[in-house]
């Protein structure tokens, strides 16, 4: 694939993360617990994963921390969204790349949700000095996968028929 073509596919990825990340932020879901959300973006970072080197897949997930905190909530969530989107992508792209046999795509959401807000609640306990935030931890883990199959499952979707459509065909070549 030519590098301004993957480059336009890249822009058009961290654009729909950017996108669906502050729709979420304006559409409540009726969960009356703090903290929780969908995590849609997630769909666009699995079929980052599935298609585009590692990389990549960094960019994105950074481009759309820092773009939406600006936008939305400030640079002070910025700890946040940083550590919890970065290291559930890697978490992510690992079981992806490395133990495919072993998890479904709805399952390595499950896991970067987890990942997700265990390492939000990390940083919540570092920047407070704290760890009394831990206790929250079985809500946010419940919450994670209830929502990573949610998002698996659409993201399962979602690759399938990029790859049966032949979309990508020319990033895997």
């Amino acid at each position: 694939m030519n590098k301004k073509k993957k480059d336009a596919i890249i822009i058009i990825l961290i654009c729909n993360a950017i996108l669906i990340s502050l729709l979420e932020l304006i559409i409540p879901i009726p969960v009356p617990i703090p903290g929780v959300k969908l995590g849609l973006a997630n769909i666009i970072t699995i079929i980052a994963i599935a298609f585009l080197d590692f990389k990549d897949v960094l960019l994105i997930v950074f481009l759309r921390c820092v773009v939406v905190a600006v936008l939305s909530k400030g640079i002070t969530v910025l700890p946040f969204s940083l550590t919890g989107g970065l290291l559930s992508a890697i978490a992510m792209w690992l079981l992806y790349k490395k133990a495919w046999r072993l998890f479904s795509i709805k399952g390595i959401s499950v896991v970067g949700a987890i990942v997700h807000n265990t390492a939000q609640l990390l940083v919540a306990s570092v920047i407070l000095g704290e760890t009394v935030v831990f206790y929250y931890i079985p809500v946010l883990l419940i919450s994670a996968v209830v929502t990573g199959l949610i998002t698996g499952s659409i993201s399962e979707l979602t690759v399938g028929e990029i790859e049966k459509k032949g979309i990508f065909k020319d990033i895997l070549q």
